[in-house]
């Protein structure tokens, strides 16, 4: 015989008092921002903190390549009587300019070249192709504190508006910049700026080409009433995810793709949201985008050596 079971009985709904919420249960705040999933943070960490960011596969389109952090260090202005530069790279081509000038109303004819970005020599031998994930420069001038005359104004602004060849002068050039501190300032906590890409930099180009200047950024620096031929100390950083040349007998997939759902928008709406100043600052500072976010000033070393490199397939 079967035995006699007791009957089930239907659960009470919740009841909630009126004008209260029914209770909920709590969530443990996790470490992933909200609206973006793993991959896309850890792009937005490199993009923060290009100096020491762990190296993570990009939002960006396409097939994966290597991805690599480069480091180059200049000096700017600091020839006889220079108390004026423009100083303008541009990652998404790896391309950069550089000049100083006796008077910010002197003339200056843009010339890009391969020499003025980190790695150049590197992709110039190995890579068929490469695109910039993340891009930051810090400066800081040489004048004496009791001497550091001079401002340094800086923006991000479209290609197109310095285009190769053009004829520009350092006062036109502060109309395009947004932002501006003293020499003095920079003196004491160095400028750290760090580039945000536009709409065609999640592209992949050749070396050194310019193939679209309608769409992509420029990271543009300009100094004026600076000390005769003191100058500015740089250093630049760069994450570039790159594409072997057929010659070096390296494999590549070209079918695998990016993790992340986002894209690049998505990564620096995030950003923007979380401090519209985000892509500058004075001295040491980085968003913590995670729990365990890292950050870093000049801690970040140029991986120039195939058999160093990091691939992400």
């Amino acid at each position: 015989m079967a035995k006699n079971r007791a009957p089930i009985r239907p659960q009470p709904k919740q009841q909630t008092v009126k004008g209260k919420r029914p209770a909920q249960r709590l969530h443990r705040r996790g470490t992933i921002p909200r609206g973006l999933d793993p991959a896309a943070v850890a792009h937005a960490q490199m993009l923060n903190d290009p100096c020491g960011a762990d190296l993570k596969p990009t939002v960006y389109p396409g097939d994966r390549g290597y991805l690599n952090r480069f480091v180059r260090n200049a000096t700017l202005g600091t020839a006889v009587s220079e108390t004026s530069f423009i100083y303008i790279v541009k990652p998404g081509n790896a391309l950069g300019h550089q000049t100083g000038n006796a008077s910010s109303s002197g003339s200056i004819t843009i010339a890009f070249g391969n020499g003025n970005f980190p790695g150049d020599s590197f992709f110039s031998t190995n890579a068929a192709k490469q695109r910039c994930a993340a891009f930051c420069t810090s400066i800081r001038p040489n004048a004496a504190p009791n001497t550091a005359t001079g401002t340094i104004h800086f923006g991000i602004m479209p290609a197109a508006a310095v285009v190769n060849g053009s004829v520009k002068t350092a006062d036109q050039l502060i109309q395009y910049t947004t932002e501006s501190v003293s020499a003095a300032q920079a003196l004491m906590a160095p400028l750290d700026i760090k580039w945000v890409p536009g709409s065609f930099d999640d592209r992949y180009c050749p070396q050194g080409v310019t193939d679209d200047d309608s769409d992509r950024n420029v990271l543009i620096v300009v100094g004026v009433g600076f000390p005769a031929a003191s100058g500015v100390q740089i250093r630049e950083t760069a994450i570039v995810e790159w594409s072997p040349k057929t010659n070096l007998g390296v494999a590549l997939d070209s079918t695998s793709v990016k993790e992340s759902d986002c894209d690049k928008d998505c990564v620096i709406k995030y950003l923007n949201s979380r401090d519209k100043d985000w892509w500058w600052s004075l001295g040491k500072k980085a968003l913590n985008i995670t729990k365990n976010a890292v950050t870093g000033y000049f801690t970040g070393g140029a991986i120039g050596a195939i058999g160093s490199m990091v691939k992400y397939m």
